[in-house]
């Protein structure tokens, strides 16, 4: 097997400055402020380090130029020139100075929201812990109803999501972990077990197992990939991020979805996602959690980063009642409205827990997709604009204002479009008598236009 550049990091040998992955000190915790003071007390920046376009003969020429300035290199990907280094502050002019490198930018830090805060129920503590036999029977979550992921026939059969978060809990009784990736400094990169809640929980929303006990999700039969990005603490930086994306697109992981955010926007973290995007993986994020006026209006900006971007489904939530959940972000760049409050889902220590946020209605979506994905039958990344295209305009609309987007996620829907069913085997399936009735309505005309022309093509 090929060693990729980012495994060959992690084994460097001593004397490598603690970084986002590889050195032999990596299953310490990582250093979460941007400066650090090293042994001789002056300071260092994290930085990504962007090469000159056609001037590296190999990607060691810009590692020696690190070096040079006392910087140490401490991440390198496999779809990325760029790479990330430690560098001494004051020498950050000199290596911007350089011929070979063409921008250094911040490694700043992202993570889930701090008042991420799920409870157990008691309905759905397993008591068991991990015998499966005691857990509670299958109760899907108001969400998986509402959106009629219940009422579909696809279950996401063959199509991949990756889940960029804190880990998964690889052996709950409720989920099933297909594989994954552990990037981040905590670690070795096979350990992506989740003991935070955070990833498992939104795991389980996108795809927990249809098993007969505890929950169930969107597309219950999807690959989940545990893209560990996030520390035990919930904390990461967008180094880690790019390297999560990173590991998809080595991987062909079709879906990517990111519940988690950051307060600043970044050149290099926008790259890897549209390098992704174009690609054909699609990318989901949450929207963020900072608030709303709740006055209908998208003059408010308060959605967290990668949301914001325009190659990425940022998605906002909803309480129960088919209001906007009063924390959630909004802004002109909101694409899709979910379930988001008082959610239930797998959580660590196989139990069960409800949560809320815009992390978790980013799965509702992630989930749909993949449904959508697998009714096309077409295998690894491609139709990703196609997709999100048909989960826009099948969308509910709720709120009926900019809040939404284009409204609210709906499975069935999104998996009844012709698009979507195209080469598949499933039957369209209508939201509604209304949708049903103009879906045969266009059928009829299409059969007869086409009727028309094969009879005008006798006569010519």
């Amino acid at each position: 097997m090929q060693l990729s550049r980012r495994r060959v990091l992690q084994g460097v040998g001593a004397g490598a400055a603690v970084g986002v992955l590889g050195t032999p000190g990596s299953a310490t915790e990582p250093d979460t402020d941007t400066d650090s003071d090293d042994d001789d007390g002056s300071d260092t920046e994290r930085l990504f380090v962007h090469p000159e376009t056609g001037l590296l003969e190999g990607i060691g020429d810009l590692l020696d130029v690190i070096e040079a300035v006392g910087g140490t290199t401490l991440l390198e990907y496999d779809n990325f020139e760029f790479v990330v280094a430690e560098v001494p502050a004051e020498s950050r002019s000199t290596l911007l100075e350089d011929r070979l490198v063409s921008d250094v930018e911040e490694d700043d830090e992202t993570g889930i929201p701090d008042e991420w805060s799920p409870s157990i129920p008691d309905l759905l503590d397993p008591g068991g812990g991990s015998d499966c036999s005691r857990h509670p029977s299958q109760q899907p979550s108001w969400g998986i109803e509402r959106i009629g992921a219940d009422d579909v026939e696809p279950d996401g059969s063959g199509v991949d999501v990756g889940i960029l978060d804190t880990g998964i809990q690889t052996d709950h009784c409720s989920v099933s972990v297909a594989g994954g990736e552990n990037v981040t400094t905590s670690g070795t990169s096979s350990d992506y077990e989740d003991r935070h809640g955070h990833g498992t929980h939104v795991a389980g929303v996108a795809g927990a197992s249809d098993n007969d006990v505890g929950v169930v999700g969107v597309a219950p039969e999807t690959d989940l990939y545990a893209v560990k990005v996030l520390n035990d603490d919930g904390e990461g930086r967008y180094s880690e991020l790019v390297a999560g994306i990173d590991w998809c697109l080595s991987n062909d992981i079709e879906l990517i979805t990111m519940s988690l955010g950051g307060d600043s926007s970044s050149s290099t973290v926008d790259q890897a996602i549209e390098e992704a995007h174009a690609a054909g993986h699609l990318l989901v994020s949450a929207a963020g959690n900072e608030g709303n006026n709740g006055d209908g209006s998208c003059d408010e900006a308060t959605l967290t980063y990668p949301a914001t971007h325009d190659d990425v489904v940022a998605v906002t939530a909803m309480n129960e009642d088919d209001t906007l959940a009063s924390y959630s972000s909004v802004g002109s760049a909101i694409d899709l409205l979910a379930p988001g409050t008082d959610v239930t889902s797998t959580t660590v220590d196989n139990e069960y827990a409800e949560a809320s946020g815009t992390s978790v209605a980013a799965p509702f979506v992630a989930g749909v997709a993949a449904l959508c994905w697998e009714t096309r039958e077409e295998d690894g990344p491609g139709p990703n604009d196609s997709i999100r295209e048909i989960l826009g305009e099948t969308a509910e609309p709720v709120l009926e204002s900019c809040e939404e987007g284009d409204g609210l996620i709906d499975a069935r829907g999104a998996v009844g479009d012709d698009r979507a069913t195209d080469g598949g085997e499933y039957p369209v399936v209508s939201s509604s008598p209304i949708d049903r009735v103009v879906s045969t309505f266009e059928r009829v005309v299409d059969l007869f236009t086409g009727f028309l022309e094969w009879l005008g093509g006798l006569f010519r």
